[in-house]
């Protein structure tokens, strides 16, 4: 590596950083990701999960590194160049993300995907001093073809693939800040093979089934499990992350309207600040966050025999492609009107009904069927149709009010109300 700087960071230990990742970690724009928090809103639930998008970062490039090693340790030939591909392309891999991006994205979809908005990406990623850098170094379009092209390979896959340099940093540093206990065994590097190309967890040896690996595999999806029910979907997380779409959303639509490439320099902080600044209505939402006054759950819709029912306040057609957001709006007008209250005391919080456990679909070698998704051997391993199952029942449709509307009409007739309106009984 050459020169080298030793960072220690509390998850992995001492990481080891050389010239070419210093010169992207001391661009501006990778500063920027010390300002959004890893787990957007999820600190009013933990106090301590305060980690950040930069330090993941960080992690997400050591825990590529410890891949590369693996991979070349099991016989696979990567070159120099192609581990500072790698290592530069783990380092960058999240910086379009915006404050409270995954709310906005992936929850509540107000705005394209931070990894499908190919603006945003030329942007934060090919102008400015980490386009200058990645430039210098003569890898900005391998950049950007790892991290946004269409096809597939190894360098994707070690990156951003299903069980990846990402999520083996992410759950663990997740479960260290918010202060569950557990971790995924060390072992789970020892599986990792190519195969034509791609990553592969090579779950066979002398023709038979690893049942250590199958179990370390497996381990890593208990883990992701148990992050997505305690942490990602926590009803105050959901409350709190709704409040802040819902201060977007009026502030995207208000007299000086707050755009897409506004929120590209902004920390959380600043949003929250420029939230609070606005009109009165949007105030309220932001306060509400900023000192913990969350809204509360009047309306709660779980399980498969309804789901379909709320498709169209999450799911825009490809024809009409702010549907969800006017159906949510929609009835939180009607619902709101119809209590005498202000159309910012109720909230639609409609997560998507297609939820899946990407990490399920890992490629992986076993005997017989050669290389296969792991989703595919559910009928041969119970646990993994379980983890499967239950992650798709940890969907719930809710509706949130403020305290003061709760105050004034009381939950059972704002409980009425949503049940009139979406023709299905709360379960709370």
């Amino acid at each position: 590596m050459g020169t080298y700087i030793t960072l220690r960071d509390p998850v992995h230990g001492d990481i080891f950083l050389g010239t070419e990742d210093i010169r992207i970690i001391d661009t501006r724009e990778m500063q920027r990701l010390r300002g959004i928090k890893q787990l957007g809103t999820a600190y009013l639930v933990y106090p301590g999960a305060l980690h950040t998008r930069f330090e993941h970062a960080i992690g997400t490039m050591h825990m590529a590194s410890r891949i590369v090693e693996s991979l070349r340790m099991n016989g696979a030939e990567i070159s120099k160049d192609d581990e500072v591909l790698i290592r530069s392309a783990a380092l960058v891999h999240d910086i379009t993300h915006v404050p409270f991006g995954h709310t906005f994205e992936d929850e509540m979809k107000a705005f394209p995907r931070h990894d499908m908005d190919e603006k945003r990406a030329r942007v934060l990623l090919k102008d400015g001093e980490l386009g200058d850098a990645l430039r210098d170094a003569g890898i900005i379009d391998e950049i950007f073809r790892v991290l946004y092209g269409k096809g597939e390979t190894y360098l994707s896959d070690i990156v951003k693939g299903t069980i990846c340099a990402d999520l083996l940093d992410y759950v663990r540093r997740d479960l260290y800040f918010t202060g569950i206990n557990g971790n995924y065994d060390d072992r789970i590097f020892r599986y990792f093979t190519l195969e034509d190309s791609r990553l592969v967890l090579n779950m066979e040896k002398s023709g038979e089934l690893r049942r250590d690996a199958l179990s370390t595999i497996v381990d890593i999806l208990r883990l992701r499990y148990i992050l997505t029910e305690r942490v990602y979907y926590h009803h105050a997380k959901a409350s709190s992350g709704s409040m802040i779409v819902k201060a977007v959303e009026m502030a995207v639509s208000g007299k000086n309207p707050l755009r897409m490439e506004d929120l590209y320099w902004m920390s959380d902080n600043s949003l929250i600040d420029y939230l609070i600044s606005s009109d009165k209505g949007i105030k309220k939402l932001a306060e509400g966050v900023k000192y913990r006054v969350l809204y509360k759950r009047v309306y709660m819709v779980s399980g498969e025999k309804h789901r379909e029912k709320f498709v169209p306040y999450h799911i825009s057609p490809p024809e009409s492609p702010k549907s969800a957001l006017q159906n949510r709006e929609s009835a939180e007008w009607v619902i709101s009107s119809s209590l005498g209250i202000e159309f910012e005391d109720i909230i639609i919080h409609a997560p998507s009904i297609d939820m899946q456990m990407k990490e399920a679909d890992v490629l992986v070698k076993v005997p017989k069927k050669g290389i296969i998704n792991l989703v595919s051997m559910v009928h041969e391993v119970p646990e993994i149709k379980g983890f499967i199952e239950n992650y798709r029942n940890l969907w719930k449709f809710y509706v949130f009010a403020s305290p003061k509307a709760i105050k004034k009409v009381g939950k059972e007739r704002i409980r009425k109300a949503c049940e009139r309106h979406f023709g299905v009984k709360s379960e709370i």
